[in-house]
């Protein structure tokens, strides 16, 4: 009896290649586990950031609504009120629930002629650098601030612009635009107005509140106008390299 009682107390105890089994089965588990959790914190990421779009499309087509026509790209021209350089990120401000910023930037002088320049405006180092989530794609691991671009807050959210010249046809969010909903000739619906940029790598990213001076518009200086001309072999076509930099790009899985 006494034997069986030592032998009953023996075996309730594991054994060292018992117990590396449990952990080797728990490891497994954890190792099965961790991708369908790191899926669905992405699917959450993608679910806010399709919902950052959203927000942006109804505000500028309420900004339509009351203004007749989509903000522009930015604001250059003459040495006045339309030479602020302001963008279609400031514009639509109060229509994101931003009005108290928008109307910061006003009083503070940002509409009266180069938002970033101190001799008219002091908004550079407050107001410009805000972080607002509604602009920021939660993939994007490089935080809300653009670092290239005096650390101004970021936007992984940009409009389709058209070549920097102002003698280009005019379309939506180009520089001094004013285009309207019926000036789109293949339907709202057939229009791309938008799309992300990431901030990784070499990408360049944009800042929300406008342009930083003539210079901004570089980066699509001499850009393809037309699909035929993006095929072609120069140094701007769509399979290039240096100007992919300059297009859509996103952190997520599968693309922008």
């Amino acid at each position: 009896m006494e034997t069986q009682l030592k032998m009953t107390l023996r075996r309730r105890a594991f054994t060292l290649i018992e117990l590396l089994v449990v952990i080797a089965i728990i490891a497994i588990l954890i190792a099965l586990l961790l991708p369908a959790v790191q899926q669905a914190r992405e699917a959450a990421r993608r679910s806010s950031c399709k919902n950052n779009f959203k927000q942006i499309g109804l505000a500028l087509h309420n900004y339509h609504d009351t203004q007749r026509i989509f903000p522009p790209g930015y604001c250059r021209a003459g040495t006045d009120i339309y030479n602020n350089f302001i963008g279609w990120g400031t514009f639509i401000l109060p229509y994101i629930d931003q009005a108290n910023l928008y109307n910061q930037i006003q009083t503070k002088g940002g509409f009266d002629n180069k938002w970033y320049d101190s001799t008219y405006s002091t908004i550079g180092t407050v107001e410009a650098k805000t972080v607002l989530p509604a602009y920021i794609c939660p993939s994007d691991p490089m935080g809300g601030t653009n670092s290239d671009l005096s650390g101004y807050g970021k936007s992984n959210y940009l409009t389709v612009g058209s070549k920097y010249p102002a003698s280009t046809p005019q379309i939506a969010f180009g520089r001094n635009s004013d285009v309207r909903i019926r000036d789109l000739t293949d339907g709202v619906s057939n229009t791309m107005l938008g799309g992300e940029r990431t901030t990784q790598g070499s990408n360049i990213g944009g800042i929300w509140i406008g342009a930083t001076g003539a210079s901004s518009g570089y980066k699509i200086h001499g850009a393809p106008q037309f699909l035929s001309e993006s095929t072609t072999l120069r140094s701007t076509q769509i399979n290039g390299t240096t100007e992919l930099n300059y297009g859509f790009s996103s952190s997520h899985v599968g693309g922008a």
